[in-house]
């Protein structure tokens, strides 16, 4: 089964909402978070553009003592690529840089804050995001650094990996970059860039950087 980026999101939320769901008056019936977006001038400066930027609403029905309710979250997605010059037969250059943003409606009950995404580590997050890029494989975490998102430094921890490019039916070995998610107003906010490993070299890093520096979150 595929699991896309998307689909992250749909289970961290529900995550968060399921862990206290059952409380009385504990969660409302719906939640809500605001998008984070790249900046236009980071844009300019990249050579990156925007892809989509989306609301993925998840509804998920719970219940405790033979009483359900449903609750419905909505995230945000925004996704943006470069084209990367590839040394594939009959491709030259392909939209294979892609950096996605996602942000998820925080949880909170009696003061404690419950972290939608909270559920995953970073090497199951990995795993999971597989939308134009699939099946990763031989992931290798390789080193972290630390990226200011929204005002507070997280770690941005890269893999190296080997994935199947959905639009070319190849596989070629690739860059995986993570962020820690970022507590920002009433969300948090979680980025992940992956590109092509260009001739063994690294070469989106700087840009990658220059995005989520550039985010813009209400």
């Amino acid at each position: 089964m595929t699991v896309t980026r998307r689909d992250v999101l749909a289970a961290g939320a529900t995550a968060g909402a399921g862990a206290i769901a059952g409380c009385s008056g504990a969660l409302e019936d719906s939640l809500s978070s605001m998008p984070a977006v790249v900046s236009p001038s980071a844009l300019e400066e990249t050579g990156y553009g925007e892809h989509t930027v989306e609301e993925v609403v998840v509804e998920r029905t719970v219940g405790r003592f033979g009483l359900e309710r449903t609750i419905s979250v909505t995230n945000w997605y925004a996704e943006y690529d470069r084209a990367i010059s590839l040394d594939l037969p009959g491709l030259s250059r392909l939209q294979a840089a892609v950096v996605s943003v996602l942000t998820t409606p925080q949880v909170s009950f009696l003061g404690r804050t419950f972290n939608p995404v909270g559920e995953f580590s970073t090497d199951e997050l990995i795993e999971l995001m597989q939308d134009r890029y699939d099946e990763l494989e031989d992931v290798q975490r390789v080193d972290e650094t630390s990226v200011s998102v929204l005002g507070t430094e997280t770690a941005l921890v890269r893999y190296t990996a080997e994935a199947r490019l959905i639009p070319a039916g190849t596989t070629l070995d690739v860059y995986v970059q993570l962020t820690e998610p970022v507590s920002h107003g009433d969300d948090f906010v979680l980025g992940v860039a992956v590109y092509p490993q260009v001739h063994g070299f690294e070469t989106e890093s700087g840009a990658v950087r220059t995005l989520l520096e550039s985010l813009e979150h209400e």
